[in-house]
C-alpha cells in the first residue's frame, strides 16, 4: 500500500480517496442495469441487491488487483462472463487500491513517463520475489526497467529468538503476569533495551493491571459495532417503519446520547411500559404532557408523533429514497443542536450524510436494503475510553510489523482469529484467467507467506513472550498458526521422520516452550521469560462470620401512606425488594419495563373485554359476536401489541386470533348462562388493611383497579380477575392453598 500510494505521487496518479459504499451503490446500479431473468446474479440480486453488489465487487476487485482487464477468457463460466459484461459498462465505478497496480504498470512503461525521475534509486524486499503475487513481480520488474536497483534479501541464517509461551486460564490471569513482565525489566536496562508490544486483541484488562503498577496504558480496543453512539442511525431508521417494533423503540429513546429530549423520551417510555404500542390512550396522554412542558411544547409533541406514529413508513416498495431522507432531515437536526455538548456526534453526522447521499432519489428502498447499507457505512468503532499512553515500548498490532531489531517482544493475544480467507474460483476458473495473463494467489500459499513474514520477524527480537488465554468469554481459544511456524524453526533441518513424526515433533517443541501460570513461582522469586520478581506474600487475614441476620430495629419512615395490590405482593413476599424499589428508588431501565410476551398479550385481552363490555352494554346485548371480537382485535392490536405485527410473527398472531375469541366469547356467555352481569370495568376500589407489625397494630390504605366488577341475580358483587397464561393451573395452586391475596383483598 505503501508503495503504490508513493508511485502514485511520483507519477502525478493521485485522486480523492473513494468511499466503499459509494462503489458498492454505482456496482449496484451496473447490476440494476444490466439484470434480466436470465442473469447469473438475478436470483440473489432480486432478493438482497446491496448484498449482491458486494459479493460480486470484492470478486470483480480481486480479479483487477491481479491484472484483469475486464475481458471474459475462452471457457469461461456463467460468473467470470457476468462479471467481464459489468465491467463494460458505461455507468461510472471508483478507482480504489484493486485499481493501482496495473494502473502504475501502465504508466511505468508508457513513453509519456519514460524521462520522469521516479526519485527512487533502490527497492529493498523484505521477503523473496518469488513470494510475491504475479501481479506484485510486474510492478517490480517494470520499476527494474526503469532502473530501479531490486535487493532481495538474502536466506534468514540467524536463529528465532528464545521463545516462551505462556498459557493462562483466563485473561485476568494472563494480564497480571504480562503486567508483571512488563514491569519487571530492571533499571539498568530499561534505559537500553529495545522492546515491542505485539496487541493483537484488545488491552483493557492488561491495561488495568498496568495501571496498578504505574506502566502506561496500551490502549488497544477491541471494534465493536453495538456501541451505543454507533446504534443512534440503525435505531432510527428501524422506528421510523411501520409496523412499530416497541423493544427497538424503547432502545431508541433510552440511547444515553439521544437525539430525542430526555424529558419527552422519559414521557414516552412510561407510555409504552404501560401500553406497548403507539397511538393509544397511553401514548396520547404522553404527547399532551410533552405538549404541556414549558420546555417541549407541542411543537416536540407533533414532530415526534409524526415521526414514531402516525407517519411510519410502509415497507411496501413504494417508499423511495428521497422520502427517507427527508425522514433523515429531522435527525440531522436533533444531532446538529448537540454536537456541541457531545463531540462524537460528528462522526455519526458524517455517517449520515453518507448514508443519505447513497439513498437520495426517486428509485424505492426497502427497510432490508437501508439495514445492509448501514451495515457498510457504519463501521465497528473502538471504545472511546481506550487511550493509549506514551511508553517506553513501541505498539504493533502484527508480528509482521516488525522490522527492526528489538531486545525483548511480548505478544498480547496470540491466538488464532478463527478467519479463513473466501474462495470465489474454482480451478476451471483459475486456468481459464490464467490464459489471459491472470494469476490469482493461492490462498493457501499466501497463508504460508504471512507465517514466513511472522518468522522473520521473530529473527529481529532476542526474547519472545508470547501470550494466550486459554478461554475468553467463556469459549475456548487455540494458538496461533506462527506458533507452529516458531517451533519448527528451533528444529533441525530437514526433519529425519515421516509427516507423522515430524507433526509430533513440532507439537512436542511447542510444548516444551510453553509454561503455565502455576510453573512460574518457585520458592518466593517469580520467574518468566529472562525476567524475575520477588513476591512478598500476603498475611492471611482473621475470617469473622458474619451473623446471619442484623436487627435494623423499626423503622416508621418506612411505613406506606397506600399501596397497590402488587406493591403489597412483593412488600409481604421480599420486604428487601420493596425497600430497593419504593424507598431506595432503585427500578430497572424505562427501556427495559417495555413489556412483551404474555403481558402483552393479557393487556390486550383485557383492553378487548373492557371495550366489547361497553360496546354490549350500549346495545343491551350479552355476548359479542366473533367479528366483533376479531375487529376489535384489529383496532386494539397496533395500540397495545404492535409486537405481533412484526415481520416473523404473523403465525403467532394468526394462531392468537381464535384462541382470544373463543376465550372472551365463552366469558361473556359463561357470565349470560349463571346470571351475572357486568357492571363496570377497570372500577376502582380503596379498603384498609389492617398489618401486625412488630406486635402494633398498623392500617394502610390499599387501592387499586378490579378487572370486572359483576353483580349475580341477588345483586350481590362479583369480581372477576382477568389473566392470561399458558398454564392451566395459572393461580389455581395459591386458591387450593389460601394464597390468593389478590382475591382476599377483593373480599
Amino acid at each position: 500500500m505503501g508503495l503504490a500510494q508513493l508511485l502514485q505521487t511520483r507519477l502525478g496518479l493521485t485522486g480523492p480517496d473513494a468511499r466503499h459504499s459509494t462503489r458498492i451503490r454505482q456496482y449496484m446500479a451496473r447490476l440494476a442495469e444490466q439484470d434480466t431473468p436470465q442473469s447469473w446474479f438475478h436470483g440473489s440480486f432480486s432478493v438482497d441487491p446491496w448484498s449482491t453488489a458486494i459479493d460480486l465487487l470484492n470478486m470483480r476487485d480481486e480479479l483487477v488487483v491481479n491484472g484483469w482487464t475486464g475481458l471474459a477468457p475462452d471457457g469461461s463460466t456463467a460468473k467470470l462472463k457476468a462479471l467481464a459484461s459489468l465491467e463494460q459498462s458505461q455507468l461510472p465505478l471508483d478507482r480504489a487500491f484493486a485499481d493501482y497496480p496495473m494502473e502504475l504498470i501502465h504508466e511505468l512503461e508508457s513513453a509519456t513517463a519514460a524521462h520522469w525521475t521516479l526519485g527512487i534509486s533502490q527497492l529493498k524486499l523484505q521477503h523473496p520475489r518469488s513470494s510475491f503475487p504475479a501481479i506484485w513481480n510486474r510492478l517490480i520488474g517494470a520499476l527494474e526497467r526503469r532502473g530501479v536497483m531490486v535487493v532481495e534479501p538474502s536466506l534468514p541464517t540467524e536463529p528465532v529468538g528464545e521463545v516462551t509461551v505462556l498459557v493462562a486460564k483466563t485473561e485476568w490471569e494472563a494480564a497480571e503476569h504480562t503486567a508483571r513482565w512488563l514491569g519487571s525489566a530492571s533499571a539498568d536496562n530499561s534505559a537500553t533495551e529495545r522492546s515491542a508490544v505485539v496487541a493483537s486483541s484488545g488491552t483493557a484488562l492488561l491495561d488495568q493491571e498496568l495501571q496498578l503498577r504505574g506502566l502506561p496504558r496500551i490502549g488497544v480496543s477491541n471494534r465493536s459495532r453495538w456501541r451505543a453512539i454507533d446504534q443512534i442511525i440503525p435505531l432510527f431508521f428501524n422506528v421510523i417503519w411501520g409496523p412499530v417494533d416497541v423493544q427497538l423503540l424503547g432502545e431508541f429513546l433510552n440511547l444515553p446520547v439521544s437525539p430525542v429530549r430526555r424529558a419527552a423520551a422519559r414521557h414516552l417510555l412510561h407510555a409504552l411500559a404501560a401500553q406497548p404500542g403507539t397511538g393509544g390512550d397511553e401514548w396520547l396522554g404522553a404527547l399532551q404532557k410533552i405538549s404541556n412542558d414549558a420546555i417541549l411544547g407541542p411543537v416536540v409533541a407533533a414532530e415526534l408523533n409524526q415521526l414514531l406514529s402516525t407517519g411510519l413508513l410502509s415497507d411496501d416498495g413504494t417508499v423511495s429514497g428521497s422520502v427517507v431522507v427527508e425522514r433523515a432531515q429531522w435527525l440531522r437536526v436533533q444531532l446538529s443542536r448537540r454536537v456541541r455538548l457531545y463531540p462524537q456526534l460528528e462522526s455519526v453526522l458524517s455517517h449520515l450524510n453518507e448514508f443519505t447521499a447513497l439513498i437520495d432519489g426517486p428509485e424505492p428502498v426497502t427497510r432490508k436494503t437501508i439495514a445492509r447499507i448501514l451495515e457498510s457505512v457504519i463501521p465497528a468503532s473502538a471504545s472511546p475510553l481506550t487511550r493509549g499512553e506514551a511508553a517506553p515500548w513501541v505498539t504493533l498490532r502484527s508480528l509482521g510489523e516488525l522490522c527492526d531489531n528489538v531486545d525483548t517482544l511480548v505478544w498480547w493475544g496470540c491466538q488464532d482469529d478463527g478467519q479463513t480467507r473466501p474462495r470465489h474460483w474454482d480451478d476451471a476458473e483459475r486456468q481459464a484467467l490464467q490464459t489471459i495473463g491472470v494469476e490469482l494467489p493461492d490462498p493457501a500459499a499466501l497463508a504460508e507467506l504471512e507465517l514466513s513474514v511472522a518468522v522473520n520477524a521473530a529473527r529481529h527480537c532476542r526474547r519472545l513472550l508470547l501470550v494466550r488465554a486459554a478461554e475468553i468469554s467463556g469459549e475456548p481459544t487455540k494458538a496461533h498458526p506462527v506458533l507452529s511456524s516458531l517451533a519448527f524453526s528451533t528444529l533441525p533441518t530437514p526433519l529425519p521422520g515421516n509427516p507423522v513424526e515430524n507433526k509430533k515433533a513440532v507439537e512436542h517443541a511447542i510444548t516444551a516452550l510453553t509454561v503455565g501460570p502455576a510453573e512460574l513461582v518457585r520458592d518466593g522469586v517469580w520467574r518468566l521469560a529472562g525476567r524475575t520478581a520477588t513476591l512478598t506474600p500476603v498475611r492471611p487475614s482473621q475470617t469473622q462470620l458474619l451473623p446471619a441476620s442484623h436487627e435494623l430495629g423499626p423503622r416508621p419512615a418506612f411505613i406506606p401512606d397506600k399501596l397497590s395490590y402488587s406493591q403489597l405482593s412483593t412488600l409481604i413476599g421480599c420486604s428487601m425488594k420493596w425497600v430497593l424499589e419504593k424507598k431506595g428508588r432503585l427500578k430497572v431501565g424505562d427501556a427495559q419495563s417495555v413489556p412483551s410476551g404474555n403481558t402483552v398479550i393479557g393487556t390486550l385481552v383485557h383492553k378487548v373485554v373492557e371495550e366489547l363490555f361497553g360496546e354490549l352494554y350500549a346495545a343491551n346485548r350479552a355476548v359479542p359476536e366473533p367479528k366483533e371480537v376479531q375487529a376489535k382485535l384489529d383496532q386494539l392490536v397496533p395500540h397495545y401489541a404492535s409486537e405481533l405485527l412484526l415481520p416473523g410473527k404473523g403465525s403467532k398472531l394468526a394462531g392468537l386470533r381464535p384462541v382470544i375469541e373463543n376465550s372472551v366469547i365463552k366469558l361473556f356467555q359463561t357470565l349470560q348462562t349463571q346470571g351475572v352481569y357486568i357492571r363496570a370495568t377497570e372500577h376502582e376500589f380503596n379498603k384498609p388493611a389492617s398489618f401486625n407489625v412488630n406486635g402494633a397494630p398498623i392500617e394502610i390504605h390499599v387501592s387499586g383497579f378490579i378487572d370486572v366488577l359483576a353483580a349475580d341475580q341477588h345483586a350481590e358483587p362479583v369480581v372477576i380477575d382477568l389473566k392470561w397464561t399458558n398454564r392451566s393451573k395459572y393461580r389455581r395452586e395459591e386458591i387450593t392453598k389460601g394464597d390468593a391475596m389478590q382475591l382476599a383483598l377483593y373480599h
